[in-house]
């Protein structure tokens, strides 16, 4: 097993994910046109078939990418074990929820329109849950720059054809296709680099070899079902219970709010393989570098999301446009969210590193239970401010619940949390 000194050194790491990251403002400035372009009742109908469309993707990798990262990070031999057959597994799942996607988008009764964007877009996540597996693997290997290079591939391309259809045929439908078409070639450049850098691409299907993996991933695979569901929740409720240009106005407030997740996602995504070796080889470390992971990350957080407070009208105003003047008050609420969600992040990266990931599902759970109910209970009186004031509730909570069980189980006392 390789020791710690032999790793890739975990700043470089970080600039690669931050840089990786910053590739999200070109996903920005695609949504940003495209609110303006189609409009708030258009962008609604695309912010519910997106909202719908990465509900079902988790149910593609069922955890098994996150297993990948923390396992193949502690023995690389593993990759050649891992990839064939979790590729082979995919290609059988990814049929299943397209089923399932269709099965759902009839039942709920939407516009043509939003019926055809949510088809398309269930082809585009079922594409991105392929590649997200090979980001597993870079990730593992620690091959951030091989993550950077593909992401900017991918982000850039659908930015210029994402543009060119919006401008071109100002269409919900042309708009979505991009996200489908531009993925096809890049996910064959992104294999690739999987095959030279990493192990060679095969599939395979071997029922065993699946059955022991998906059952060490159950875990993560409902933790991510209920991560995604805790995201999305409140725009689908919204969706049902409200008009579009209502969801439209949330979604320009949330879209912000997700985009800060950048930050505390591009750390995570570091600290996972590291801490994942460390808790096997040094706790000491492992505790050193918990700790400053949680401190670094909540003091950089402070002036962004103080800065985002105050010029919220602008914010918005500048982005979206007066249309969207009633997103303000959300992104406000939400951003009270933000250094609860931020924590949150990094506290479930450490129990995931540590074999807690059963402790953090049942967070989570709660945590998604608390965000369905006061949506539920808020929305048909407040509309999206009450979805907003669910982010506050479920974030508070679920922060609440991570840091004990963190400080009982890693750091603390000896009790023992969720038995």
């Amino acid at each position: 097993m390789r020791t710690v000194t032999e790793r890739k050194s975990l700043a470089r790491n970080t600039v690669y994910s931050a840089v990786s990251s910053a590739s999200s403002v070109f996903l920005i400035i695609l949504v940003i046109v495209a609110a303006r372009v189609l409009g708030d009742k258009a962008f609604g109908e695309f912010s519910f078939a997106l909202a719908l469309a990465s509900i079902f993707e988790m149910f593609i990798d069922l955890g098994l990418n996150t297993l990948s990262a923390r396992n193949v990070s502690r023995d690389r031999r593993l990759a050649d074990i891992y990839l064939p057959n979790i590729l082979g597994w995919k290609l059988i799942l990814s049929g299943v929820v397209m089923a399932l996607l269709v099965l759902t988008i009839k039942l709920m009764h939407q516009t043509r329109e939003a019926e055809l964007a949510a088809y398309i877009m269930g082809a585009a996540v079922v594409i991105r849950s392929f590649k997200s597996t090979s980001f597993a693997f870079f990730q593992a290997f620690e091959r951030f720059d091989l993550i950077l290079l593909t992401t900017y591939i991918e982000r850039f391309s659908g930015l210029i054809f994402g543009l060119a259809a919006l401008l071109l045929t100002r269409s919900l439908i042309a708009f979505v296709s991009v996200f489908a078409l531009i993925r096809i070639p890049d996910i064959l450049i992104t294999y690739r680099f999987i095959h030279r850098a990493i192990t060679p691409v095969r599939i395979r299907f071997e029922p065993k070899v699946i059955r022991k993996l998906q059952s060490a991933a159950v875990p993560f695979a409902l933790s991510s079902i209920v991560l995604v569901a805790y995201l999305y929740v409140g725009t689908v409720i919204l969706s049902v219970m409200r008009p579009p240009a209502e969801v439209g106005w949330y979604n320009a407030g949330y879209k912000i709010y997700e985009g800060l997740t950048t930050l505390p996602f591009l750390i995570c995504a570091v600290l996972l393989p590291r801490l994942s070796l460390l808790f096997v080889l040094d706790r000491r470390r492992y505790g050193a570098l918990c700790r400053r992971a949680l401190r670094y990350l909540f003091v950089g957080s402070i002036p962004v999301v103080i800065g985002i407070f105050v010029l919220a009208p602008r914010v918005i105003g500048l982005l979206y446009g007066a249309e969207y003047a009633p997103a303000v008050p959300v992104l406000r609420l939400l951003l009270a969210a933000a250094l609860f969600m931020f924590a949150n992040w990094v506290l479930n990266t450490i129990l995931i590193a540590a074999d807690l990931e059963r402790p953090a599902l049942r967070i989570w759970t709660v945590g998604l239970v608390v965000m369905s109910a006061s949506n539920l209970a808020l929305i048909p009186r407040l509309g999206m401010i009450g979805a907003a004031y669910s982010v506050i509730a479920a974030e508070t909570c679920v922060f609440a619940m991570m840091a004990g069980c963190v400080r009982k189980r890693l750091f603390g006392s000896s009790h023992r949390c969720f038995d």
